[in-house]
């Protein structure tokens, strides 16, 4: 079964040519929805598979409209939206694409901030070992990253989260044995 699946056309999943790929694969796709977008007086944005149309309060109103223009356009281009995931999402709501805030600028969600915040505050006061509930080999390096995926958006919340995890007491490592 596995093999008779790889023998059909199929793009590599992981390959650091794979947003390329992907790009030229939806080419055709984005030039048709960059120009509907137009027409509605939108802007579109694509990243990965996912599409975004903003624009003005207005825009709600033609809704239903844009999304079979968008759906049509999908399938004759040989693709398909995910029924679960078309939404629409008014100002005065939160906006996320790919899991960041998009509002007024691109941020990550507080809720983020805040549960990572927490985490590093429990490090500090039990140790590192208190918060590793996945058991994750290089926690530290982990939460590294977390507060740098967090600080690309929002400088002034790395800098606060920086200064929580320079708090926590890392234990040494072990000698090596022999």
């Amino acid at each position: 079964m596995g093999a008779k699946r790889l023998a059909e056309a199929h793009l590599p999943q992981g390959s650091p040519c794979s947003p390329a790929l992907a790009n030229l694969c939806a080419f055709r796709l984005d030039l048709r929805l960059e120009g509907l977008a137009w027409v509605f007086g939108a802007t579109y944005t694509r990243y990965a598979d996912d599409l975004v149309f903003s624009g003005p309060a207005s825009l709600r109103a033609q809704f239903n409209a844009l999304r079979a223009w968008v759906e049509g356009i999908a399938a004759d281009e040989g693709f398909a939206l995910h029924p679960h995931k078309v939404r629409c999402m008014p100002r005065h709501h939160q906006q996320r694409v790919t899991g960041v805030v998009v509002n007024e600028k691109a941020n990550t969600p507080r809720v983020d901030f805040d549960r990572l915040k927490a985490v590093l505050h429990q490090c500090v006061l039990h140790g590192p070992a208190s918060q590793n509930r996945a058991k994750v080999i290089d926690f530290r390096g982990h939460l590294l990253g977390h507060i740098a995926w967090i600080g690309q958006f929002n400088p002034a919340r790395k800098t606060r989260l920086m200064r929580l995890f320079e708090r926590i007491e890392w234990p040494a490592a072990a000698p090596p044995p022999g």
